[in-house]
C-alpha cells in the first residue's frame, strides 16, 4: 500500500464510509477503489483514469485533490496525451479507395443534379393534370350563404379586449392568494455519533423535506420499513421534495452536504455537523405528534 492509498483509506474510515457506499457516491467500480487504496494502478484503464479516480475519491472523503497530487506526486502516474486513442486519418481512408470507387464519386454530384431536375419536371406535370381535371366550385345560393362578420370590426375588438381583461383579473386574483404552508417543525438533536445524528420532530401534523443541490451529491431517503423514497445523484440545480407526514421514522443520507440545502416544512435546516467538518452525514428523523 502506498502512502497516498493509506491516507485516502484513513480519511474514508474516519467518515465511516464503506467501499460500497463510496462506489455509489462516485460511480467508480469497487475494484478500482481497492486498487487506489493498495496502489495497484495496473488494473486501471490508463493513467488518465487513475488521476481522475483519485480526484473523485479525495473529494468524496473531504480531502483536497490538488494538495494530494502535489504531496504524493511520486506515487501518482502522469497523464499523457497518448492515453487517448487518436482518430483514424481520413486521408489514409481516402487513399485506400479503389480507382473505380473514386470515379463513381466524381459522377455522383452530376447524377444527383439530374435526378432533381427529373423529379421537378414530374411534379409540375402532376400539378398541371390535377388543375385540368378538377371540377369548378359549386355556386352558393343566396338562401344558404352565410354572412361572416369582419374579424377586425369594432364589436369584435371590444369583445376581445373584455375577454383579455377578465383573464388578466382572474390570474391576478389567483396569484394574490397566499399558498398554504406547512407549520414550522420543532426540531431537536438528541444524539450524535460519528457522522450520524438523531433528530426528534415534535408538535407537527405534517412533515415535508425539500433537498436542493448546488453541485452533485449522492442522496438517499428511506424509512425503516424498507421503502426507498429516493436513491441517486442529485445534480446541480435539481430539487426534490418529499411528503413524509405518514412516517414515524425517516433516514436521510447526503454524500456531500457542502452542495445540498435542506428545508423542513419550508424552513431552512441547519445540519447537526458543520459540512466542512463532516461532508457525508446520516440523519435519522423521529416524528412525534
Amino acid at each position: 500500500m502506498t502512502e497516498l492509498g493509506k491516507r485516502l483509506r484513513e480519511a474514508r474510515e474516519e467518515k465511516q464510509i464503506s467501499l460500497d457506499e463510496l462506489q455509489e457516491m462516485t460511480k467508480i467500480q469497487k475494484r478500482y477503489l481497492i486498487g487506489i487504496e493498495e496502489g495497484n494502478y495496473a488494473i486501471m484503464p490508463g493513467n488518465f483514469y487513475v488521476r481522475a479516480f483519485i480526484r473523485q475519491y479525495a473529494e468524496a472523503v473531504g480531502l483536497d485533490p490538488d494538495e494530494l497530487f502535489e504531496q504524493y506526486k511520486q506515487d501518482i502516474p502522469q497523464s499523457y496525451q497518448d492515453d487517448i486513442p487518436q482518430p483514424l486519418s481520413r486521408v489514409k481512408t481516402r487513399q485506400q479507395l479503389s480507382a473505380e470507387g473514386a470515379k463513381w464519386l466524381d459522377w455522383l454530384p452530376k447524377l444527383i443534379a439530374a435526378a432533381v431536375v427529373i423529379g421537378a419536371a414530374v411534379l409540375v406535370w402532376v400539378l398541371l393534370q390535377r388543375g385540368t381535371a378538377s371540377e369548378p366550385p359549386a355556386r352558393t345560393s343566396p338562401e344558404t350563404a352565410e354572412v361572416e362578420s369582419p374579424k377586425n370590426s369594432p364589436l369584435e375588438q371590444a369583445k376581445e379586449k373584455q375577454r383579455a381583461k377578465e383573464t388578466e383579473e382572474k390570474a391576478k386574483e389567483e396569484n394574490e392568494q397566499p399558498a398554504p404552508s406547512a407549520p414550522a417543525a420543532v426540531l431537536s438533536v438528541t444524539a450524535k455519533q460519528g457522522n450520524t445524528a438523531t433528530i426528534e420532530v415534535k408538535d407537527v401534523d405534517s412533515f415535508a423535506l425539500e433537498l436542493s443541490s448546488r453541485g452533485t451529491s449522492w442522496v438517499e431517503v428511506y424509512n425503516t420499513k424498507g421503502h426507498s423514497f429516493y436513491r441517486g445523484n442529485l445534480t446541480k440545480g435539481q430539487t426534490k421534495t418529499f411528503d413524509l407526514s405518514a412516517e414515524s421514522e425517516v433516514w436521510v443520507k447526503i454524500g456531500r452536504t457542502l452542495d445540498v440545502d435542506m428545508k423542513v416544512n419550508g424552513q431552512p435546516f441547519a445540519y447537526p455537523f458543520a459540512p466542512k467538518d463532516e461532508v457525508y452525514q446520516k440523519l435519522r428523523f423521529i416524528l412525534k405528534q
